[in-house]
């Protein structure tokens, strides 16, 4: 019996923003802010509902800017790397320092080569196109689980048991004070 592992899925944030329409319009109109934003909002529900653990990296490889570290209200770490350092590099150095034997780590990118880096931390490979068919599939699954349903009357009666209704009705006809 193979033992489950939680899952930490990595994000390669502007490779997968480059590959997907919506997004990629976004970035295209230089609404880069809005695409990140997107970006995630995508990926809230999908690993909630696959309970995985998820961080998107975005690289700030030509920018003067330090590394820094924020988390999205759904829990998404997101993680912009320090000048001179690519989203790659940092995806790379993670799943070197993540322990393979713990955890069940996906990546995902559309990069060829980083697909065959992180094949030797026994990390999986996702593209940009199947992490979109999953997060699809996902929100699909979500729409068709039912939710529970309300008790059909809205009254107290709907919430105690017989013999509480039962007494209660016969101080309420007999116009007693209970108390007393």
């Amino acid at each position: 019996m193979q033992a489950s592992f939680p899952t930490v899925l990595w994000v390669d944030g502007y490779n997968i923003i480059g590959a997907w329409p919506n997004l990629k319009k976004l970035a295209h109109c230089s609404l880069m802010d809005v695409a990140r934003l997107r970006l995630v909002e995508s990926l809230a529900s999908y690993v909630a509902f696959r309970g995985y653990r998820a961080t998107v990296v975005y690289d700030a490889y030509t920018q003067f800017t330090p590394a820094r570290q924020e988390r999205s209200p759904s829990g998404i770490e997101i993680l912009y790397t320090a000048y001179g350092e690519t989203a790659d590099a940092c995806i790379e150095r993670l799943c070197a320092q993540l322990q393979a034997d713990t955890y069940r780590v996906r990546v995902a990118t559309s990069d060829r080569v980083q697909q065959w880096v992180i094949g030797g931390y026994n990390a999986e490979w996702i593209s940009a196109e199947q992490l979109w068919a999953e997060v699809q599939e996902a929100q699909e699954q979500i729409r068709c689980i039912k939710p529970k349903r309300l008790p059909s009357r809205r009254g107290i009666d709907s919430y105690l048991d017989a013999e509480t209704l039962s007494r209660l009705n016969r101080w309420r006809l007999s116009g007693r004070d209970p108390i007393h």
